[in-house]
Order: structure tokens, then C-alpha cells, then sequence
């Protein structure tokens, strides 16, 4: 009858302990705190590739700011009959006048239009850059989202199971258990505490990615704040038309085929002649006398497109505006692939939570207390109770994982729909 009370008592403490079995995240104080909107702000201000890219608009409007410029005049100054014992005064024909090129025929007009399309592009692949920064930080905060809550889980898991193995070493001490449940016991520790381990290495890594998506430059530990079960309201779906203006990547594309073609049509005003007028001043010293004539200097000057019509750049523009043409195809077409596949992702990932992930908690958490009934009335042994544990954790983890993908085809719905950030 000693030796049943005794088991008896090890089963109850063996119930009590794993009641006690429970997985929180432990409190942080000293530790910065970072939510979603705070760590894609901190990117926007510290990311030097969004910095280049409002560089880059910049360049290309001090481009547009030179194509609006009147080209310069240009002096000239001549002396003629220039020869050996001449009196400069008396001998010497004097010219002085200036030549100003005309752009009457439209180019300085299409140099314009290419500028300003330049600058049009330029701050479109500024929003691009953006839009891409403040995607890769989402996606990067929910994966160290993820991993850190795997990794809390994991740490309190092992804190809290460190209470059993000391209660079944002391009870193996004075010989209610048998070594073999000890060391079952042991041996899921170690477990444990490997999984924990491997889990703060990969949170760190996830943490690292984070900062480094961010731009900064230091890489303390952070605690990330935002809940992983967040954005449950169903996202309907758009139409593609309103999806290809939203895109900015389309936007981009349109943008670049804009240019070529103001790029081919001042290539081909380009063949036009360029037109320059000439206004100035002569002296011609009169011939067997001391005096001259002073007289005014006009006249024009003009090219003349004979063999060179600008036709080879002409046939290369040409050329760029069918290849922008076929850019913007293609861009468009990846932009509905990515559009369908990121709701299909959506929905069923969605679905996911609602029908697998949640249900799955409960019911593993079902199966761990009908192990506890069962093995606190005798009628289970140590190894099962422990496998419905492992089976709850697993579980636990199983959520973590899934809402942290949730999240993320989230975000990947959000760039393909084109969503603002």
C-alpha cells in the first residue's frame, strides 16, 4: 500500500507540474520597442538607395532646366590684309560680328518634351525604389515577427519544463520512478532546449535582415509589437484594369515608352537644317588713302542635310519606342500574374487560419488535457502525456508559422493590387 501511495503521489505531481506546462512570452524591459509603421518610417529616412533615386530626379530635372535654355551667341573678330610694314590704323580691314543659332524648326521645343519626360520617368522609378523598400520591410518585420515569438515560445517552454525535471529527479532520488521516466524526462528537456537554441539563432538572423532592411547602421535587439492575428478583414478583390493604374511598375513602364517616343521625334526634327543669323561691323580701309568705310555685316547660315539626315539615330529611336512597346507588354502581363497568384495565395492562406491553423490549437490543446486526465487516473504512461505535449507545441508553433505566412500574402497582395503604402 506504500508503494501505491507513493506512485499515486508522483502521478499527481507529475499533473500538477505539467499544468504549469503553459508557453507565454516572457517581459522585456530594457529593450527597444519597433511596430510596422515605425520600421517602414525609419526605412524611408535612413535607406541611401531612396536617397539616390531623389538624386536621380533631381538630375534629370536639371536636365529639363538645360534643354529650356536659348543657345549662346558667338562672337567673332577679325583683322585682314594683314602683311609685313603695314600701318595698322591705315592698312588693316577690321570685321566684328555675331552669329545667333535659331531654333525655329522645333528641336529646342522636342528637346523640352524629352527632358520632361525624363523627369517623369525619373520620379517614377523613385516611387518604384520606395514602394519596393517599404515591401521588402513588411515582409522582412513578419518573418522576425514570426521567429521571435517562436523563440519566446520555445524559451518559456523550457523554463517552465525545468520545474518537471526537477520534481522527477526528486522523485527518482527516493525511488518513486524508475530511471527510465527520468530520463525520458531528461531527454525531452535537451530537446527542448536545442529547439530553443536553434530558434535564437534564427530570430537574430530575422532581426538582422529587419535592421538591415531598414538602412540602419547598429543592430540592436529589438521587441517587435505587432500582433501576428492582425488584419482579419477579408480583402476583396479588385478589378485588373484598376490594378494596372495602381501599379507602379506599369506606371514605370508607361513613363519609359513616353520618353522613347519623344526621344524619336526629336530625332527626327533633328534632320532639320539648323538656322543661325550673323549681324556686325566692318572697316575697309579705302585704297591710296588714309580713310575708311565703316558698314554694317548681316546674313544667315544654314545646314544642309545632303548626306547626313540623321538617319541612323532616327532608325534607332524608331527601334526604342517598338522595344518600350513590347516592355510595357510584358510588364503588364507579369502585373496580372502577380495580381491573380498573390489572391489566390491570399484566399487560401486566409482560409487557412480560419478552417486549419485555429481549430488546430484547440484541438491539441483538447488532446493535452484528456492526456493529463488519463495519465493522472493511471490509465496512460509518462510517454504518451509527453507526446500530446509535444503534439500542443507543435501546434503552437504550427500557428506561429502559418499566421506569419497569413501576413505576409497579405503584403504581397497589398504591392500586386499596388496599394499605396
Amino acid at each position: 500500500m506504500k508503494t501505491i501511495f507513493r506512485v499515486s503521489g508522483y502521478k499527481f505531481g507529475t499533473l500538477i507540474c505539467f499544468m504549469m506546462f503553459v508557453w507565454f512570452s516572457p517581459q522585456c524591459g530594457a529593450q527597444s520597442r519597433l511596430s510596422l509603421h515605425e520600421a517602414i518610417t525609419k526605412a524611408l529616412a535612413s535607406r541611401a538607395t531612396l536617397r539616390a533615386g531623389a538624386e536621380q530626379v533631381s538630375i534629370a530635372q536639371g536636365l529639363e532646366e538645360q534643354s529650356r535654355l536659348i543657345a549662346n551667341p558667338t562672337f567673332q573678330f577679325e583683322n585682314q590684309n594683314l602683311r609685313p610694314g603695314m600701318t595698322y590704323s591705315v592698312d588693316v580691314d577690321t570685321y566684328a560680328f555675331l552669329t545667333q543659332p535659331l531654333d525655329i524648326l522645333g528641336k529646342r521645343k522636342q528637346r523640352i518634351a524629352v527632358a520632361s519626360q525624363g523627369v517623369a520617368s525619373s520620379r517614377a522609378q523613385y516611387e518604384l525604389i520606395r514602394r519596393q523598400i517599404v515591401e521588402n520591410v513588411k515582409q522582412s518585420y513578419w518573418a522576425a515577427r514570426g521567429a521571435q515569438e517562436i523563440r519566446d515560445v520555445l524559451k518559456a517552454t523550457v523554463e517552465n519544463f525545468q520545474s518537471v525535471v526537477d520534481y522527477h529527479s526528486a522523485q527518482f532520488l527516493v525511488g518513486a520512478i524508475p530511471e527510465q521516466d527520468l530520463l525520458r524526462i531528461q531527454l525531452e528537456s535537451e530537446r527542448l532546449k536545442i529547439d530553443a537554441n536553434l530558434a535564437v539563432v534564427e530570430a537574430t538572423k530575422a532581426r538582422v535582415e529587419l535592421q538591415k532592411e531598414m538602412g540602419q547602421t547598429e543592430f540592436p535587439d529589438l521587441i517587435l509589437t505587432e500582433s501576428l492575428d492582425s488584419n482579419e478583414t477579408p480583402i476583396p478583390p479588385l478589378d485588373i484594369q484598376m490594378v494596372l493604374a495602381q501599379r507602379v511598375e506599369v506606371r514605370v513602364a508607361n513613363a519609359d515608352l513616353e520618353e522613347a517616343q519623344a526621344r524619336a521625334k526629336l530625332e527626327d526634327v533633328s534632320a532639320r537644317p539648323d538656322l543661325s543669323i550673323l549681324y556686325g561691323y566692318k572697316r575697309t580701309q579705302l585704297v591710296d588713302t588714309n580713310n575708311g568705310t565703316n558698314t554694317a555685316l548681316a546674313g544667315i547660315q544654314i545646314t544642309l542635310p545632303i548626306t547626313d539626315r540623321n538617319q541612323g539615330n532616327r532608325a534607332a529611336a524608331t527601334a526604342g519606342v517598338r522595344r518600350e512597346q513590347q516592355l510595357l507588354a510584358e510588364t503588364q502581363a507579369e502585373v496580372r500574374a502577380d495580381y491573380y497568384g498573390a489572391l489566390q495565395e491570399y484566399q487560401l492562406r486566409q482560409s487557412e487560419v480560419v478552417e486549419t491553423l485555429q481549430p488546430l490549437q484547440e484541438h491539441a490543446s483538447t488532446i493535452s488535457q484528456i492526456a493529463q486526465a488519463a495519465y493522472a487516473q493511471g490509465g496512460s504512461d509518462l510517454l504518451r502525456l509527453l507526446d500530446a505535449k509535444r503534439a500542443q507545441l507543435d501546434a503552437q508553433l504550427a500557428y506561429v508559422r502559418g499566421m506569419v505566412e497569413y501576413q505576409q500574402s497579405i503584403v504581397n497582395l497589398e504591392t500586386a493590387e499596388g496599394v499605396a503604402p
